[in-house]
């Protein structure tokens, strides 16, 4: 039977049902990426909502659910602002940003404090910030920042937030403790059995025997037009360039090799390197101990090993590199003795130095002609990486000026593509065929984040190297199609949607006989329609929290119902009604299975501190005072959805 239903439904069933017997009470409060779109036009001066004595406006709440809806895109390309909106996506969004502002501002009048050099080290850790040595650079920050549209102000704001969330929130679950009489019960509870029968009143089975009328078919096409909604598609113009793009122009000239030979004459100049073997003291009574030894005629390593120690050698060591290491006075007195020798024990980072000296390697001066080519090519590459990022630069102040990805493409030699019309994921649903190039990974993403008559962006499809000039050449918005395009389709489930409401009633009849004190099989074959064979189904609570079990629905039910009684279950999109009847419930007992008790507990405790939490983020806002500009947000809402935009 478990197999008959799985096959009839599909997967998603198990997973929703598992859902409504294993509830675990979660806690969200997720800062989200800083982005800045601010596309909501003429309410960026209104608010969402006050927390304490701060607004939330339009804007940063525009901010914040375009960044979720990118979210939630990338396991859901086809995803639009509406659908998100309509699934909840606006209300748990606003709660996050009142949250975020409760613990803020709950921190700060209970004396939490977020200082200005903790901030700091936060922005440190962002991509992009640090220059060419390693270090953190104010002007790549600016650049990273103008990049996203941000101030400065605001990525503060945003870690000053979650740095007090970070602070008040890891405490409120800690030491929360999960009892025996808490934990045994749930973990008996899934040891759990059911069994009982399963039948499925199908509703091909009841099929209308007459075709619909027009009215019919209208009226159902428009109250279940979702169903046929087609997902937005676009048509992008592209443009690719790589560094290459700029390679005639950075080949360096023969004054600048000169130029660069000169300003660093001591590395191409004669040198030297030591080969050298080394051991550090404590004192320097221990290292001139130890040198007498060596200079007696014992080797470094046989002084060591009578002091339990071993030499350290190191080959081609330069004057710096031994400097860095140890000190100067170190590497001036290593380097003044010869080969085969040992210089006078001196002090350095470590201690006292005993060095010998192996090998002198002398390295001759490099001329200019010898290094002619080496020098053009770091040149080039240095001239080549400037001039890449002036170009970008440009592109993307021509695109803010409002120049075309037509002109800028002409300006730089490069070649407009445009793709057919496609879905978020790439498909083109005129050619199933259709493979997209590889580069759309990542210019149709920014493509669809665009405002479909907005200008021109410059993107990256591998930092530094390759880029993707972008524009949307033409759009079509998700909307269902003419119903003469798809009549058959919707003939269809029109009929399957009739057979449903009939099978509904055949089920519920069915169910009255069984709890009037019928069998399952008798109630079924006293419909007068031939209908499947009534199946017997078992299985425990375990089953339904076994990581990728697919618990089919009918079972998951019988876990929500008496023993004796029978239930009717919506089979889903119109395929028919389960009649299900739970004949047994063999209860578990989990007090021997010490391991799935400790499961449980560790789970139980985890809920705990969840439930500490958001009880933690309720007081606050209860505290620190919360209002909802109503309006504003039912206006938000009304423009987001499918129906604002159809009017």
């Amino acid at each position: 039977m478990i197999s008959f239903i799985r096959k009839l439904l599909g997967s998603r069933w198990g997973a929703v049902f598992a859902l409504a017997f294993v509830v675990l009470v979660g806690f969200a409060f997720a800062l989200g990426d800083v982005t800045g779109s601010g596309s909501f036009g003429g309410l960026g001066q209104g608010h969402v909502a006050k927390v304490g004595s701060k607004k939330i406006g339009l804007g940063e709440f525009q901010d914040l659910l375009d960044n979720s809806l990118r979210a939630e895109r990338r396991d859901n390309p086809t995803l639009d602002m509406a659908k998100f909106v309509e699934s909840g996506g606006l209300d748990g969004t606003l709660d996050r940003l009142i949250n975020r502002y409760a613990l803020s501002a709950f921190g700060e009048e209970h004396g939490i404090a977020v200082s200005k050099r903790l901030v700091d080290s936060e922005i440190r850790k962002l991509p992009n910030v640090n220059g060419p040595d390693g270090k953190f650079s104010q002007q790549a920050f600016q650049s990273f920042l103008q990049g996203l549209d941000l101030t400065e102000q605001m990525i503060r704001d945003d870690f000053t937030q979650n740095l007090y969330a970070q602070q008040i929130l890891p405490v409120a679950g800690v030491g929360a403790p999960a009892p025996n009489s808490l934990v045994l019960p749930y973990a008996s509870l899934l040891l759990e059995k059911r069994a009982g029968n399963v039948a499925l009143v199908p509703s091909q089975a009841f099929l209308p025997t007459t075709a619909p009328t027009d009215a019919q078919l209208q009226a159902y096409y428009r109250a279940n037009s979702a169903r046929f909604t087609i997902p937005e598609k676009r048509a992008i113009s592209y443009a690719i360039f790589d560094a290459s793009i700029v390679d005639s122009k950075a080949d360096a000239t023969t004054q600048e090799i000169a130029d660069y030979y000169k300003a660093n004459a001591k590395q191409y100049a004669a040198s030297q390197t030591r080969d050298i073997s080394q051991l550090v003291f404590p004192t320097e009574a221990a290292a001139k101990a130890a040198l007498a030894k060596v200079s007696a005629g014992q080797s470094m390593a046989a002084v060591a090993a009578e002091l339990g120690l071993s030499p350290t050698n190191s080959n081609a060591v330069t004057r710096e590199a031994l400097t860095s290491s140890a000190s100067k006075a170190v590497a001036d007195a290593v380097f003044a003795t010869a080969s085969g020798k040992t210089a006078v024990p001196t002090r350095g980072s470590l201690g006292w130095y005993v060095v010998k000296v192996n090998a002198v390697n002398e390295i001759a001066a490099r001329p200019l002609a010898a290094v002619s080519a080496e020098i053009a090519k770091t040149i080039a590459a240095e001239k080549k990486a400037e001039l890449l990022s002036d170009l970008t630069s440009e592109i993307e102040d021509e695109f803010a000026g409002g120049a075309s990805i037509a002109d800028m493409a002409k300006a730089n030699g490069l070649k407009v593509e445009t793709t057919p019309k496609l879905f978020a994921n790439g498909q083109n649903p005129a050619s199933p065929a259709y493979k997209p190039i590889a580069e759309m990974q990542r210019i149709l993403p920014a493509a669809f984040e665009m405002e479909s008559d907005g200008e021109a962006q410059l993107i990256e499809i591998v930092p530094g190297e390759k880029f993707a000039m972008v524009s949307v050449a033409d759009f079509e918005e998700a909307a269902p199609p003419p119903l003469a395009e798809v009549r058959d389709i919707v003939v269809q489930q029109w009929a399957l949607a009739e057979g449903s409401k009939k099978a509904k009633a055949v089920a519920e009849q069915v169910q009255r006989a069984v709890l009037s004190g019928k069998p399952l099989a008798e109630a079924m074959a006293a419909v007068g329609v031939k209908l499947p064979a009534v199946e017997s189904v078992s299985g425990s609570r375990m089953d339904l929290n076994r990581e990728g079990q697919q618990m089919p629905p009918p079972l998951a039910m019988m876990f929500a119902m008496k023993k004796g009684t029978a239930k009717t279950l919506d089979a889903g999109r119109s395929q028919g009604w389960f009649v299900v009847h739970l004949n047994e419930v063999i209860k578990g007992d989990a007090s021997k299975n010490v391991e799935l008790v400790a499961a449980r507990r560790q789970e139980m405790l985890g809920l705990l501190q969840q439930e500490y939490a958001a009880q933690l983020i309720n007081a606050a806002r209860a505290e620190v005072g919360v209002s909802k500009n109503d309006s504003a947000i039912k206006d938000i809402r009304r423009r987001l959805t499918i129906q604002d935009a159809a009017q």
